[in-house]
């Protein structure tokens, strides 16, 4: 899809749209009430106080009234079970992620999907498939859709598939993690017989290390196209990968990726980002991320569908890049949630 003509569709006029927003957001100090009970979504999880503002400004901006704020999903669905008439017209604008494990941003897709709201993610079986690296890498893996040699090792301590290569340099990855959690360069080793031993107590993803350039790729569905950002490479500031504390503290920035690979690259990582966005029945918008090596192979290692939008993004970066402002990330998310079908 052209720039243009993905502006024509997310352009939504006023007087079609649903004016009222619902957002839910975990922030680390919010002004107001935040209902501690369940509260499972780590520290680096939540917004800073200075990202949900750019956030609840950029949803202004862009023309829509936000009916109500909440810190919680439990405060969100107890008021919605005493008064859904006040949500007759609303679109419930998620960033929440309480849960367990792969039922992480889960919550809320299904409680709208029982109750028919219109919602802003992807639908909850998506959201928990993409939660989970090994499923989805396999997932791929059986769709020609290129991610690394993985292998899983469970809390229990047993291995699902066979082990690594003794000698292969892997990374270990929490299965069920975002915001790079668990990710730090210490984790990138050796294969060997002993390798497990450093494993035990949670579920990991053990994939073979990429060595290369790391990149996202956001992605939009409106109605039944999908429309893919260039590849946003990410400056990692001479780090191999991005570790927690780099991606807690914003240290890392952005470059386009085309002034670096060939166009033959560039098509083949957006188409498979396309494929992988659709088989896992992403919708709305998602982001795909890739590790390429130096002779332009991409491997899918991660996938987004609530990814980050604040200021300090690959979306924001490739927004800006295509010309469009800030709010129009949030024209786009609202205006496609709107014509989801």
């Amino acid at each position: 899809m052209t720039i243009s003509k993905f502006w024509e569709q997310i352009h939504v006029p006023m007087s079609q749209a649903i004016l009222n927003v619902v957002l839910i957001a975990h922030v680390r100090e919010p002004r107001g009430h935040m209902n501690l009970i369940q509260l499972q979504c780590s520290e680096t999880e939540r917004f800073s106080i200075e990202e949900f503002n750019e956030i609840y400004q950029g949803i202004v901006t862009a023309g829509y009234f936000v009916q109500a704020i909440y810190f919680n999903e439990i405060d969100f669905i107890s008021d919605y079970i005493e008064h859904p008439d006040r949500y007759k017209n609303s679109l419930i604008y998620s960033l929440a992620r309480n849960g367990l494990g792969d039922n992480k941003k889960t919550i809320i897709p299904s409680f709208c999907e029982l109750l028919g709201l219109k919602y802003t993610t992807s639908p909850s079986l998506s959201c928990a498939l993409a939660r989970n690296k090994y499923y989805f890498s396999t997932l791929f893996d059986t769709h020609s859709i290129p991610v690394p040699k993985s292998w899983l090792f469970t809390g229990e301590g047993t291995w699902v598939n066979g082990t690594p290569e003794e000698g292969m340099t892997v990374i270990c990855k929490p299965v069920s993690e975002s915001a790079s959690q668990g990710v730090s360069e210490s984790r990138i080793i050796s294969a060997s017989p002993t390798l497990e031993n450093t494993l035990l107590g949670t579920s990991y993803i053990v994939q073979e290390y990429i060595k290369g350039v790391e990149c996202e790729v956001p992605v939009f569905k409106v109605g039944d196209t999908v429309y893919v950002s260039p590849p946003i490479g990410i400056d990692l500031y001479g780090k191999n990968i991005l570790d927690e504390d780099a991606s807690d503290n914003n240290q890392y920035g952005f470059f386009l990726l085309e002034e670096h690979f060939p166009s033959e690259v560039i098509t083949t990582i957006q188409t498979a980002a396309e494929r992988a966005f659709r088989l896992l029945q992403m919708d709305v918008y998602g982001r795909i991320d890739f590790r390429i090596t130096s002779d332009g192979k991409p491997f899918v290692f991660d996938v987004s569908t609530t990814p980050y939008t604040t200021k300090h993004s690959s979306f924001a970066w490739a927004f800006n890049h295509l010309g469009f402002e800030y709010c129009d990330i949030y024209r786009a998310i609202i205006s496609a949630a709107l014509m989801r079908k």
